[in-house]
């Protein structure tokens, strides 16, 4: 007389419960939460966007750092996040682009609550909120940099970096001068600013200080309505 054992493996949980599927919290609602303009998840990015709608609709805008920070962020990674998702144009550095001469564009068309307006230029007047974040974005980026990798390509694009940056200053001297501001103007008040300083402490400021004042009141609201990370 022979026995038989048979050995059952157990149904997967998905075929014993097949009706049941993920709960939203918190399984669902952190998955949601992977979902990112820009840095901000999208959960956080709709409330930014109703607090700063109630508060620009009340005209009392709070002008606290962390509001500043939280309109600033807003603003510039939705304009990145526009840039990122256009074809052909995205490649070229749209985001960095829409981020910096949408909230400038909007701001001269008056199509921004004044509200808000009067928050960023009261809060990067009283601050110069530009010069930490210009600082922490070049310690930032060298210190998160390998050693051995930061040296060997310093080596390799010295070179064409240093051959580059005499063209331009050529280039920019030229120009200026075939405008009628002559060599000596354009060279130490124009090309070296900008060149030195970038967009932020170069040519912003460049423009506010030498643009007739009609030009620059409409933009120098939102001139720092950017957080250029997203670069």
């Amino acid at each position: 007389m022979q026995t038989s054992s048979h050995t059952s493996t157990p149904a997967p949980a998905s075929a014993q419960q097949p009706g049941i599927r993920p709960r939203f919290w918190p399984e669902g609602w952190w998955k949601l939460m992977e979902y990112r303009i820009g840095i901000i998840p999208l959960p956080v990015y709709v409330i930014l966007l109703a607090l700063i709608a109630g508060f620009a609709i009340t005209g009392k805008v709070p002008g606290e750092i962390s509001m500043a920070i939280a309109v600033l962020a807003f603003f510039g990674f939705t304009c990145a996040e526009i840039g990122k998702r256009l074809p052909i144009v995205r490649n070229i550095g749209a985001a960095a682009i829409f981020a910096t001469f949408i909230p400038s564009a909007l701001s001269y068309y008056h199509l921004l609550p004044r509200p808000i307006l009067t928050l960023t230029t009261d809060f990067t007047k009283s601050t110069n909120f530009l010069y930490l974040f210009i600082a922490s974005i070049i310690v930032g980026s060298i210190l998160s940099m390998d050693r051995r990798v930061l040296i060997q390509g310093f080596i390799k694009i010295f070179v064409p970096l240093a051959l580059g940056s005499i063209a331009a200053g050529i280039v920019g001297t030229l120009v200026g001068t075939a405008l009628g501001l002559g060599a000596h103007h354009t060279f130490f008040y124009v090309v070296v600013p900008i060149m030195a300083g970038g967009i932020g402490e170069g040519c912003d400021n460049n423009f506010v200080n030498w643009a007739p004042k009609p030009m620059v009141e409409p933009l120098q609201p939102c001139q720092f309505m950017v957080l250029r990370g997203v670069k």
